[in-house]
Order: structure tokens, then sequence, then C-alpha cells
């Protein structure tokens, strides 16, 4: 065997000293990616796929806030991401996308009550109130939840979702959009907000997808470099991330908390949103094409109900 495939041999034998695994507690895991700033391990027990160590939550405030104001970030592909944020006019694709999502939440509940989790600027809440829904908003971002309400005229509240969560209102619908990667203890998550679901109520919520086309090049380049190529990783696991679903790891998460999938898809990053050049956006579209022909997607979009 090379000194590469040696090198990578002993990664994958390697167990993770301290991390736990986010959702199932076990100690015992597998060494998946050593990249410059963190590692990404497989649970042994669970098969969740998570970071470590994880950036404080001072570290995680001053993230957002860069992001949502000057889209600066560890990854310079999305420094327009957030931009589109602030935009409600129909061309918009995140406005075209929330319409999607809402499409496939409304096949489940009709229009009600509806609180999105990281709300951030305000923009979904305003799609959704068009549609008929009643929005309420939480986020933790002051700048974001502060656009909310001057310029969307929204009902949100800036903080922690666990403090809201507390106070016993209940939803006919609650979002999660791009959230429960960013949990901590997602199922402590995913069961609060089960909790403050109105009977019959739904959840929506969307995450990457581990089990992807990205994961799958960047991953075999990891390994044949003997762990030394991690640039390609570093475009998807990110130091925000601490969790990364694959659909089976989702839907055990979301069953853990007493919720049940009543509807799982793959999708696509809109490509449209990133900063990108010519050759790179043409050959994401080519890959994205292969990822849907072969079901490796980059995203999940899921809806649950109490189980």
């Amino acid at each position: 065997m090379s000194a590469s495939g040696e090198l990578w041999q002993g990664c994958r034998r390697s167990f993770a000293m301290s991390p736990l695994c986010p959702v199932c507690g076990a100690t015992a895991a597998r060494l998946r990616y050593r990249l410059p700033r963190f590692s990404i391990f497989t649970c042994e027990a669970c098969a969740q796929i998570y970071l470590s160590p994880l950036p404080s939550e001072a570290e995680i405030r001053e993230m957002f806030r860069q992001l949502y104001t000057t889209g600066d970030g560890s990854v310079p592909e999305l420094k327009s991401y957030y931009g589109f944020c602030y935009d409600d006019a129909p061309d918009n694709p995140l406005v075209q996308l929330y319409e999607r999502w809402l499409d496939g939440l409304e096949r489940f509940h009709r229009p009600g009550t509806l609180l999105d989790i990281g709300c951030g600027t305000g923009l979904f809440l305003a799609v959704a109130r068009r549609r008929g829904w009643t929005p309420f908003g939480i986020d933790d971002c002051d700048e974001a939840t502060r656009h909310a309400r001057e310029r969307f005229g929204l009902d949100v509240q800036s903080g922690d979702f666990a403090q809201f969560a507390a106070d016993g209102q209940r939803f006919d619908a609650i979002t999660m959009w791009d959230i429960i990667e960013h949990a901590r203890d997602p199922v402590e998550l995913a069961a609060a907000v089960r909790r403050c679901l109105a009977p019959g109520g739904v959840v929506g919520l969307t995450t990457p997808n581990q089990r992807s086309i990205l994961d799958v090049i960047a991953g075999t380049l990891y390994r044949v470099s003997g762990g030394r190529m991690t640039g390609p990783l570093e475009k998807f696991y990110i130091d925000q991330h601490f969790l990364y679903f694959t659909p089976a790891t989702l839907e055990q998460t979301l069953n853990r908390a007493g919720l049940a999938t009543v509807h799982l898809a793959r999708e696509v990053t809109e490509l449209r949103r990133l900063s990108l050049a010519p050759p790179m956006r043409l050959a994401l579209t080519g890959l994205f094409r292969v990822a849907r022909w072969t079901g490796l997607e980059n995203r999940l979009f899921a809806v649950a109900q109490a189980a």
C-alpha cells in the first residue's frame, strides 16, 4: 500500500478522543476528514456526521453579523448569497425558492400561523404573508431582525428560540430554513419545535445533504492526496455548520424528537445567488445536472409532523 493510502487508512481507523455525537451522545467516532480549522467525524453509533471542535457562540454571532452586513466569510463564493435576503421582488431567486418551499408546506397544511426560526431579514415571512399566512419570527442577529421590522413591518424578535419556546405559544407551521445544521443539540431543538406545534401542525426545514456529489468528488481528491488536498472540502464543510445530514440521519434526528417525516426531497443550490467566475458557474451547472441523474443533490427539503 502507498504511503498516502496508509495515511488514509490510519485516518479512517482513528477514533475521537473528546467529541460527543450531538445527536446520540456516543463517544466512539471515526475521523472522516482533518481540515485546517476543524475535523469532521462520523459517529460509530448512529452514523451522524459532525464537526469538532465547535466555534463559540460569540464567534458564530460575529460570523452571521458579517455575512448579513458585508457578505464576508470563509467561503468567498457566498459573498453575494445573503444580499438576496433584502429584496422581495418576484424575480429574486430567493423569493422564487421560498415560493416553492411554501408550495411544499401547503400540501400538508393550509395557511395559518407560522413561526420562522432563524428568520433573518424576514424575507420568507414577507412572502408567506402574501400567501395568507400570519407570520412570526425569531433570530439571534439584531441587524437582520431590525430590517425585518423596519422594512417588512413583521412581528419578529431578537433572541434564542429555546427561551421563546418556553412561553408556550403554538403555531400551525414552524419553519427552519438552513437552521438545524447550526444546532449544538439538534434533538432538543426539534423537540422544542414539536412542543410549539398546534394540533395537526407541520414543520418545514432545509439543510445541506452530506450524501452529495460535492462530498463524493472533494472526498475523493482528499483521499488520493493522502489528506493534503482540503480546499474543495472547505467549500462544503464550513465552521458555522456543526452537523451534516444524510436523508437517513435527518429522519433519525427528527424521530428522536417525536417528529415523523411526511415528505423528503433533494434539491441543488441556486447558483444565481453565488459569486462565481463563468467557468466555475458552467462547471457547477454540469455537476448539478449529474447530481440530479444520480440522486446526489447537495440539499434536502423536508416536511414533518408530530409522530
